[in-house]
């Protein structure tokens, strides 16, 4: 059975204390959840801050455990907002990693096929104004040990190809991002919503492409696959 790993990019979403709580110090990494309400009916997250990172007060976040390198802090939420993470569940796929900066929020989801992926992604854009995918990952088949499943680049324009080349090359799609828009769109020479423009018409496509056609190309996995 083949299996569908996307890496998805919230801007702001809405409802996510993790997110939020990022803006106040540096990469939230190592985020978990618990499924079971305490006493009050409340849920909670907890996340790792490095020690060069970790601010003197964090929200309502508490911290519960703190070395020399990193301090863990716990969040206290009422479940059934709508957050992120809730609504890839509701849709039957898996969260499997969460990390958060500035406010946005990296996600990485194990979906059965791409029809699970694509219900995701229109279900978090009908309440976020910014979802974004990172990376589409399809598994090799039992029978095609050693292949990938990549989007063919051929179907975007060249504008469109640089864009996306630049975006990756400077570290867009990277957690932490180590570029912005602002900083990508001087490089290129373009105003800042042109280069948006022109990335979320990339990924349209390259999306489109993965989750409507059939016919899907394969090429060996890169050297060294991103860990889990």
């Amino acid at each position: 059975m083949e299996g569908i790993r996307a890496e998805l990019v919230v801007e702001d979403p809405r409802q996510c204390d993790v997110a939020a709580a990022s803006r106040g110090c540096g990469p939230i990494a190592s985020v978990s959840r618990s499924a079971v309400p305490d006493a009050e009916g409340r849920v909670h997250d907890e996340f790792t801050v490095r020690d060069g990172d970790r601010p003197d007060s964090l929200g309502d976040a508490t911290a519960i455990f703190s070395d020399d390198r990193r301090t863990i802090y716990r969040l206290a939420r009422t479940p059934g907002r709508g957050c992120v993470c809730e609504c890839i569940e509701r849709e039957g796929c898996t969260v499997r990693n969460v990390q958060a900066a500035d406010g946005t929020l990296f996600v990485t989801v194990l979906a059965r096929n791409l029809d699970g992926i694509r219900a995701i992604v229109s279900a978090l854009r009908e309440t976020h104004d910014d979802v974004q995918v990172g990376k589409l990952v399809r598994a090799p088949p039992e029978n095609d040990a050693g292949s990938l499943w990549v989007t063919d680049p051929d179907e975007l324009t060249s504008r469109q190809r640089e864009v996306l080349r630049t975006a990756y090359e400077k570290g867009y799609f990277e957690y932490p991002r180590q570029a912005s828009a602002e900083e990508i769109a001087d490089d290129l020479g373009i105003a800042t919503p042109t280069f948006t423009e022109h990335l979320a018409a990339a990924q349209r496509k390259l999306l489109a492409e993965c989750l409507e056609t059939d016919g899907e190309r394969r090429t060996s996995p890169p050297g060294n696959p991103d860990a889990d």
